[in-house]
């Protein structure tokens, strides 16, 4: 009874790895061509009604703290979001920032997904200059905009199709780059350019900076990231900035 008990399970493992395997997921992010809202250069300079930004976003949305209208601004970018539970968390560990998933939610329905943007709020850590609470306001707008770039993809997916891009960003450098790099242009696609330009601009060339892209420039942030003038190339051949680059 044992031995057949454990041959089922291990067959249900192997039809789940392969189901898995067979998933066609692109790691590319692709411009939605929307009219969507282009925001100004400077975000930092402008006015905003809380209240309003809230009922444009919807209930669902964690703020964290001490950055609540950074997290609206950027929320506010993504309409398609406006249904979708999504939680940003400050913690004391891990990575700069990170999109990630209530685990649970995973295996109900999709409209039923929650998602948790994991914002690193430590000290004295290897990469203090480019956590949260280091960058200029336009700057937290524009990567704040990048994490919520990756909900957009994973709400389009299936689970087996997370799983499978989850393995892929692991095991493959080529999927990670491509994936993060189209990423960086959800923001632009998004009207959120100037920020995620001024993110891109500021961990590289800001004199705090400085020391830390020397180190892990061209050996991850280069390499998984888009860079400044690449941006600025974008957002130059976009429609949404064309009469902006004509000023």
């Amino acid at each position: 009874m044992i031995k057949k008990i454990s041959l089922g399970f291990l067959a249900a493992i192997v039809l789940l790895v392969i189901a898995i395997l067979v998933q066609d997921v692109d790691p590319i992010q692709y411009d939605p061509q929307e009219n969507v809202f282009l925001f100004p250069d400077s975000l930092v300079t402008q006015s905003f009604d809380i209240d309003s930004l809230k009922e444009v976003v919807g209930s669902n949305k964690g703020l964290p703290e001490g950055f609540e209208l950074a997290a609206l601004l950027a929320y506010s970018a993504y309409p398609q979001l406006k249904d979708v539970a999504i939680d940003m968390k400050l913690i004391p560990s891990g990575a700069p920032m990170e999109a990630n998933f209530d685990i649970p939610t995973l295996f109900g329905k999709g409209k039923n997904r929650k998602y948790i943007i994991y914002l690193n709020n430590a000290t004295n850590t290897p990469f203090d200059e480019i956590l949260l609470y280091s960058l200029p306001f336009d700057a937290q707008v524009g990567i704040l905009a990048h994490e919520l770039g990756h909900t957009v993809y994973y709400h389009q997916l299936t689970t087996l199709q997370i799983a499978k891009w989850g393995l892929m960003y692991a095991i493959d450098d080529d999927f990670r780059a491509t994936h993060e790099r189209s990423t960086d242009l959800m923001p632009v696609y998004h009207g959120l350019g100037s920020q995620i330009y001024q993110y891109a601009w500021y961990v590289r060339y800001d004199p705090c900076c400085v020391d830390m892209y020397e180190r892990y420039g061209q050996i991850f942030m280069d390499k998984y990231y888009m860079t400044d003038k690449e941006l600025a190339d974008a957002m130059r051949k976009h429609k949404l900035y064309e009469k902006r680059f004509e000023e």
